[in-house]
């Protein structure tokens, strides 16, 4: 009986004993130090949760909410869901009773990483935004590189590769010229490090395999010289991940093997299991490959959760099950399938549209029908697979022909303009200065087409000629002398005349030097007075020029659309046409083509 309370009373004294060694432990180390003794122990989960449990403590005695922010945040990272959640709640709670933008950007930043590893998006996204802003305003370039690098890997989960790889490469920049610089709280290392495997990982996937071989170097050799083995497997894994993509499936399979036999952590590592099945499935061994897929499908009965890129075990699952006419696990899959379905489009409505899927959601309620009840949705696929393409052909069909009809019309409206020999003034929007013209204003032709009579807003009507005053039309524009203007608009109509736009090489400061003036009053002389600005100007005067052509010369309908644009001094055969097309509201080929069968028909009438 004496020995029963001895052994009690041992028991009930022992825990505090405990605390009070742990109390004077974390009273000798400094924060630094406790921080470095996690990152030491990552595959010692006694010891990491015995530091952070120091960490915290020592935090609450001295009222640091900074210190006790990242000691939570170190909970958060080393808990599973949903224990990681209650303590990334626990250090927002901190960040915001703080009123430190620093604080709550951490903390934010924290809790949008949880939401990730829980496979929420949406709400990662938000919380990783909210960080981003509040470092941008405290300009904690850590707190913006570490929230770029979450934001890629949304990216990522996006399928938006390209972005994300650009993204990651900024973030290796920052975080491997930091390296030398972690205080409290920045841990550079760890995300140099997550930024390498993750810009390995988007090369594979975009087929830039050849980028990954110094990089791999690069990282392994880092990974040996800071005695930083935890992350050796990941990189092993990265290497039979490019040999997937490679399609060198014996060489993924012997990698990513050998990675799952190094992992000494807590996670489950679906990304390995999955290449695996996916590298046997591709060597044509299914019946190897759906051990796998059975294996993920195992952990989503656990979690309840599976990342989209691993979407495709599920088809795969259903595939071979429907080989080997086990129509029950068949249908199983199907239901998980439209399960996981459904539960992307709840949580990141926007993710679901870029996922690409084998087995959308109308083709599985098919598939799931089929079987159920024998149906032949064969044959209902086909017709509307047929109906589709019908009405795709419909409406292709109806756009040409909305475009020729669209085109035909431009081409009369163009062919009934008159085909007079203008002069300069007419055919170029504004009519030149009074003292230019003489009483008769046909007494200067030029080549190029006239518009129709009142047709641009711009002409001057007679009645307005009668009541022209020479000083107040030089002197529209402010701080130009109306003499220079009126000198400039004097050169632009002998510029016209000569044909001077036809030259490629005519540029603003050239013929502003032409006209004795600067590049500046003639763009506000040929805004002002030719309501366009120089280039707009000199386009389409060339095109004017070349539509008259077409429409008087015959011989012109024979060249192509490329000898056109260098008659008419353009640089390009497809500026040419984007201009004519932008002026005419037609292509010139079409007019072209419109034009000869016009003179055919004429012909044989």
């Amino acid at each position: 009986m004496i020995f029963r309370k001895l052994i009690l009373s041992l028991l009930l004294a022992l825990p505090c004993y405990l605390l009070y060694g742990q109390n004077n432990y974390s009273k000798e180390l400094t924060y630094e130090q406790i921080e470095k003794k996690i990152d030491q122990s990552h595959d010692n989960d006694a010891e990491i949760w015995k530091m952070i449990r120091i960490y915290i403590a020592k935090a609450k005695a001295e009222k640091n909410p900074e210190a006790l922010l990242f000691a939570y945040r170190y909970a958060t990272a080393f808990s599973k869901s949903p224990e990681n959640l209650k303590y990334a709640d626990s250090a927002l709670v901190i960040g915001k009773s703080s009123n430190d933008k620093r604080l709550l950007a951490n903390a934010y930043l924290n809790r949008g990483i949880v939401f990730m590893t829980n496979v929420k998006y949406e709400k990662a996204l938000a919380d990783i935004l909210i960080s981003h802003n509040y470092a941008e305003e405290i300009e904690s370039d850590y707190i913006i590189y570490k929230s770029k690098y979450l934001i890629s890997q949304n990216k990522v989960y996006l399928g938006l590769y390209e972005d994300a790889n650009a993204e990651l490469r900024e973030c290796i920049d920052f975080f491997k010229k930091n390296l030398n610089n972690s205080t409290l709280g920045k841990d550079y290392q760890t995300y140099y490090m997550y930024s390498m495997m993750s810009l390995i990982d988007t090369n594979s996937r975009l087929g830039r395999h050849q980028e990954n071989k110094p990089l791999l170097n690069e990282a392994f050799a880092y990974v040996q010289q800071n005695n930083l083995e935890q992350f050796f497997p990941y990189f092993i894994s990265l290497q039979g991940t490019d040999a997937f993509y490679r399609k060198d499936y014996n060489t993924a399979i012997k990698k990513l093997t050998h990675a799952l036999r190094l992992y000494k952590d807590q996670w489950d590592h679906i990304t390995e299991i999955f290449y695996l099945g996916k590298s046997y499935w591709n060597l044509g061994k299914p019946h190897i490959a759906v051990k796998y897929f059975e294996t993920i499908d195992k952990e989503y009965n656990k979690s309840n959760n599976l990342e989209p890129q691993f979407r495709e075990a599920y088809e795969l699952l259903i595939k071979y099950n429907d080989s080997v006419k086990n129509r029950d696990l068949q249908l199983e899959y199907i239901n998980k399938l439209m399960q996981l379905d459904k539960s992307y489009e709840k949580n990141y409505k926007y993710l679901s549209s870029t996922l690409h899927k084998q087995y959308d959601t109308k083709k599985l309620i098919e598939e799931k029908e089929k079987i159920e009840s024998s149906l032949k949705t064969r044959d209902t696929i086909i017709y509307i697979l047929f109906a589709g393409i019908l009405v795709i052909v419909g409406l292709s069909l109806y756009r040409i022909y909305h475009i020729q009809i669209t085109y035909r019309k431009r081409f009369n409206e163009l062919i009934s303009e008159k085909n007079l020999e203008p002069s300069p003034s007419s055919s170029m929007i504004l009519p030149e200065a009074p003292s230019s013209v003489s009483e008769d204003t046909t007494e200067y032709t030029t080549a190029t087409p006239q518009k129709e009579k009142n047709s641009d807003p711009h002409l001057i009507s007679e009645q307005q000629l009668e009541n022209f005053s020479p000083l107040s039309y030089y002197s529209k524009i402010p701080g130009i002398n109306p003499q220079v203007v009126e000198n400039v608009l004097t050169q632009l109509e002998e510029f016209e005349a000569d044909f001077g736009f036809l030259d490629n090489q005519v540029s603003q400061k050239q013929l502003s030097e032409m006209f004795g003036t600067n590049s500046t009053y003639l763009s506000r002389i040929i805004n002002a007075y030719k309501g366009k600005k120089f280039s707009t100007y000199i386009n389409d005067l060339r095109l004017d020029y070349i539509l008259h052509l077409l429409k008087t010369d015959w011989t012109y309908l024979k060249k192509d659309v490329k000898e056109l644009s260098q008659i008419t001094g353009f640089n390009s055969a497809e500026n040419f046409s984007d201009n004519f097309q932008r002026k005419f509201k037609i292509k010139p080929s079409y007019f072209i083509k419109l034009m000869k069968e016009k003179i055919e028909s004429s012909e044989t009438a």
